[in-house]
């Protein structure tokens, strides 16, 4: 469940549902004969009656939700779509020239593709509406910092529509339909935030003790740890102009290659790139052992640098076949297996390092984002980065001073009302540059930079360290396990209710 979530709407494709229909009339002559001109289209849900904005659409025992509110969530859903499939719509069958309900989803017999984007804005509204349906029956609301954030996403969208001639109005219809104003869509957002606000005092009302968290690990079979391993792949070399004799041949020499690799380990004790040179009658390229005894590296170290090119250290589990071996009991150190896809080509794998726990940690981090669509230019957004920084490094109470900062100047609606801060960032949850500073081995907590990526300008304080990452990762699936469950009593304890007719009139 994300914060929100219809983000994404604001950076979707500018499409709209353009009014249409599905049956085919063939003009003729008054004599009866076939003219030779087009055919002409029209379409049963052309002259279909939207349904009315204000009018109610659902409810529950505390709610009466207007059909704004889910039409809200059905463009989220739908805009999303375009946004990710656009130049792929042909392929999917989608036309955007006619009505939705007059095009059938190929992937689903007797369902039409207005059927389809129902159904999910339809599990999105409920998911948020249920949820705030329970934050409602305990007494909970919305609070200064609710209605801040609120604010401040709508602000956004505001300064979208600056930017682009319109009014909100106007920037919105592009969107969502004609008629949905700034109070239709700040009543939706709010009742995502009570719904995520729910969300929130659900998931944290779970909780695992380390006994539990160490039980999974142990259970689960390698999927929070990591593992080193040599691999090479060996081609079966054919084409599709061979014969069946010819790529038998090819087949049965990648085999006979990788069994050479597999004996040279095991029985002459070779390393994998003398016993992979070998086999293959070529000496070990691009990656020799180090002769030079200036470098003082170990010998542990330069038989390393021999197997660079095939060595795989740190990997995360790998739920592929080829990769079983590795986390089974009795699994050893230097055992060699050898899988064979359905070229014919095989792949020789041989453990390095058991399965272990990846002790990093995930680091919490808090940023001011800064961007040329606010300023001038490129050269202005930086010096104003440099600006912020400065604050902070002269600052008592750096926190405090990028917080505040933070909710003055930053335009990432993510984390500007929450004190810029993301926790528990995992390496690879952040664009390249962002992530690199943030895992920099030499990072320390306190540390404050201005990092450049495709977003603009980030200024960075390293907030602090989170749990090492296995035990993250564990609590993480434990949770989210259990959060399921929890989430599925709360969809089928509450009920709602549609008015039938308006839920099959959203658009045409």
């Amino acid at each position: 469940m994300k914060k929100l979530s219809a983000a994404a709407v604001f950076t979707a494709i500018l499409l709209l549902i353009t009014s249409c229909n599905v049956i085919i009339n063939t003009p003729t002559t008054t004599d009866g004969q076939v003219t030779e001109t087009e055919p002409v289209e029209t379409y049963a849900h052309s002259d279909m009656v939207e349904a009315p904005l204000d009018e109610i659409i659902a409810t529950t025992k505390l709610q009466s939700i207007p059909v704004s509110t889910f039409k809200y969530f059905f463009m989220d859903n739908y805009n999303s779509f375009l946004n990710q499939y656009y130049y792929y719509l042909s392929y999917y069958g989608l036309d955007l020239n006619i009505p939705l309900h007059d095009q059938e989803y190929s992937a689903e017999e007797n369902t039409s593709w207005y059927q389809v984007f129902l159904d999910n804005g339809k599990s999105a509204f409920e998911q948020y509406a249920k949820f705030a349906e329970k934050a409602l029956e305990e007494g909970m609301s919305l609070d200064e910092a609710d209605n801040a954030e609120i604010e401040a996403y709508l602000v956004t969208i505001d300064q979208a529509a600056e930017s682009s001639g319109s009014t909100f109005d106007e920037y919105m219809a592009d969107y969502m339909g004609e008629g949905m104003t700034r109070e239709m869509i700040k009543k939706a957002i709010e009742l995502s935030q009570l719904g995520y606000k729910y969300y929130l005092k659900l998931n944290e009302s779970i909780t695992f003790t380390d006994a539990e968290i160490d039980a999974e690990y142990k259970n689960g079979a390698g999927k929070y740890s990591l593992v080193d391993y040599n691999e090479v792949k060996i081609e079966a070399l054919y084409d599709e102009t061979d014969g069946e004799e010819e790529i038998a041949a090819a087949k049965e020499a990648a085999k006979s290659t990788a069994e050479l690799v597999k004996k040279y380990i095991e029985e002459d004790g070779m390393t994998f790139a003398e016993a992979y040179a070998k086999a293959t009658e070529s000496t070990v390229q691009d990656a020799p052992a180090s002769t030079d005894t200036e470098t003082g590296d170990s010998e542990e170290e330069q038989e390393n640098a021999s197997v660079k090119n095939y060595l795989t250290v740190g990997a995360p589990y790998d739920s592929s076949e080829k990769y079983a071996f590795i986390y089974k009991d009795g699994a050893a150190a230097g055992q060699v297996e050898i899988s064979y896809d359905d070229n014919g080509d095989a792949t020789v794998i041989q453990v390095v390092k058991l399965p272990y726990k990846n002790t990093k940690k995930t680091v919490n981090v808090r940023h001011i984002l800064l961007t040329s669509n606010k300023y001038s230019s490129e050269v202005e957004a930086e010096a104003k980065a440099k600006e912020l920084l400065e604050k902070i490094n002269s600052s008592e109470d750096k926190i405090s001073t990028v917080v505040s900062l933070a909710a003055e100047f930053s335009e990432d609606p993510g984390s500007s009302t929450n004190g810029g801060i993301y926790e528990n960032v995992k390496p690879g949850d952040m664009v390249t540059e962002f992530n690199d500073w943030c895992f920099d081995s030499e990072r320390k907590e306190g540390d404050t930079d201005i990092v450049r990526t495709s977003y603009g300008y980030h200024v960075m304080y390293l907030d602090g360290f989170g749990d090492e990452l296995w035990h993250y990762l564990c609590e993480s699936s434990m949770r989210e396990t259990k959060f399921a469950e929890l989430a599925e009593n709360v969809y089928s304890e509450i009920t709602v209710t549609y008015n039938e007719d308006l839920l099959d009139r959203i658009v045409k």
